[in-house]
């Protein structure tokens, strides 16, 4: 469900920069040691470098994240998949028909509507955060350090078991 222009989305977009600190910047991995850490995440997390990455590792990432993403979360959970200064979804990763693009109807722009995109797994020119409805977990992609930030004790166990095959690097 896209959650654009309504108070939910203001209030998610609240709490990620509250809960987490998020601070955008452009600046890549290693161009400065004084430059501040994008997210304060105040628990246990890992962060993983994804600037290795084949295509067809890029495609098993597009595949495994929602059955990841389903053996974390109950049934009837929904994640919020949130596209920075653009789209954001609440969604339920057992209905694949719900992280679809499509094109929304909007009589104010002229050519009557626009089309709406659902953040991939790869940050690929913005950031894409994949985040459980009550922060209970968290997958943070960074395009500029390229690097993908995990959170939440059962995201992390899942993700230990499969980076290798995504080409991930640990650095944290």
């Amino acid at each position: 469900m896209l959650i654009d222009n309504t108070p939910e989305y203001t209030n998610i977009w609240n709490q990620v920069y509250e809960k987490l600190k998020f601070s955008p910047s452009c600046i890549y991995r290693g161009h400065s040691m004084n430059v501040p850490l994008p997210f304060q995440i105040p628990e246990i997390y890992a962060v993983y470098g994804i600037d290795s990455m084949t295509d067809s590792q890029i495609d098993l990432l597009s595949l495994k994240m929602p059955e990841i993403l389903i053996s974390v979360t109950e049934s009837g959970q929904k994640i919020y998949a949130l596209d920075w200064q653009h789209s954001a979804f609440l969604f339920d990763p057992r209905k694949s028909e719900e992280m679809k693009s499509f094109r929304k109807e909007d009589e104010r722009y002229a050519d009557g509507g626009y089309s709406v995109y659902f953040p991939a797994f790869l940050p690929d020119g913005d950031y894409y955060f994949f985040i459980g409805q009550n922060f209970q977990f968290g997958y943070l992609g960074h395009p500029w350090r390229q690097e993908v930030w995990i959170f939440g004790e059962k995201l992390l166990t899942e993700i230990e078991k499969v980076y290798p095959e995504f080409g991930w690097n640990k650095i944290k």
